[in-house]
């Protein structure tokens, strides 16, 4: 099982137009509800992928158990939330025909004693089976399907938890030497390389902010060397660049698209994030097939109206198409 941790959930709205503009009345169309949050969204592509999933972090208010609520119809995800005395925050995405905007609610202030019990509550579903949610009735899985095999930490962090600590989670699954995954921007970047993340995941603009780089190789190096295990930048339409470091020096490919394709982008990079855990994490794949696997999904989820959502025949339909290049590192 992969527990995606989700430092700032979110209920995802969205709201569906015919055209956008500033200043302006808009009919809506459509209106979407979902459990959102990035690492949300990744446990829901990841249960759309055939993966066990357990979403876990900090939740409360109305809005959180609209969250959980939600989730509870999700199949293949579980949930095992940190109770805070604060409200989780909304998200408000309009969607139009030629393209997406967001309006991101900055989240709930954790206390210190939230951080501190996030952090143990992470530790102990790291030493234990998670077993089955007292509403589930179904098959229960075996034990190794219980265990937590890897963990994703992704999305922006909420006021009151910081990047050290965001290195302190890294490093508590470190300890329990599960693999780990980080997809986060800012110094909480660099602070979980340096925390020896086994897998980034920035987006290119992200990369070379966090880097000061000017390049997405340079920048992905830079990452490298403060000691995360593997770099995965997301390049918009020009796909994903994929760097590792072996014992013969770095190695890097990128994948990309055949074509580009319109839609809501939005929830693209959660959905990477899950074919990174599943196939580089679990699977342990060669990075190059992780990539073109994560290109073909990522696209499939920009046809999606909500972030959470793939379409897994297309995304097979596409693997094909998707091309594959070492890029040399000199």
């Amino acid at each position: 099982m992969i527990l995606a941790l989700t430092p700032n959930p979110a209920l995802d709205l969205t709201y569906e137009v015919d055209t956008i503009a500033v200043f302006a009345e808009h009919r809506v169309r459509r209106v979407h509800a979902a459990p959102g949050g990035k690492g949300v969204n990744v446990a829901r592509v990841l249960a759309q992928l055939g993966r066990r999933a357990l979403c876990a972090g900090p939740l409360g208010g109305a809005t959180g158990e609209e969250i959980r609520d939600l989730l509870v119809a999700a199949d293949g995800v579980r949930q095992a939330w940190t109770p805070i005395s604060g409200s989780s925050r909304r998200t408000v995405t309009v969607v139009a025909p030629d393209g997406a905007t967001g309006f991101h609610e900055p989240g709930p202030a954790l206390s210190p004693a939230e951080c501190s019990q996030l952090k143990e509550d992470l530790r102990a579903q790291l030493s234990s089976d998670i077993g089955p949610q007292s509403s589930d009735t179904s098959p229960q899985p075996s034990d190794d399907a219980r265990r937590i095999a890897a963990v994703t930490l992704s999305g922006s962090l909420p006021p009151g938890l910081d990047g050290d600590q965001l290195a302190g989670l890294v490093q508590a699954c470190r300890e329990h030497e599960r693999p780990v995954l980080v997809d986060t921007s800012g110094p909480a970047l660099l602070d979980a390389a340096r925390a020896g993340a086994d897998v980034l995941k920035p987006n290119l603009g992200e990369a070379l902010a966090a880097t000061g780089e000017d390049t997405p190789l340079a920048a992905a190096r830079a990452l490298l060397d403060l000691g995360a295990g593997t770099v995965v930048c997301s390049l918009g339409a020009d796909g994903m660049l994929g760097v590792h470091r072996t014992p013969a020096g770095d190695a890097a490919w990128q994948a990309a698209p055949a074509e580009a394709i319109s839609g809501n982008p939005t929830g693209a990079g959660d959905s990477v994030v899950a074919v990174l855990a599943a196939r580089l994490l679990m699977d342990a794949d060669p990075l190059p097939d992780v990539l073109r696997h994560a290109v073909a999904v990522s696209a499939s989820a920009v046809t999606c109206p909500v972030a959470g959502q793939i379409d897994v025949g297309l995304a097979a339909r596409l693997l094909p198409t998707v091309s594959i290049e070492e890029i040399p590192c000199p």
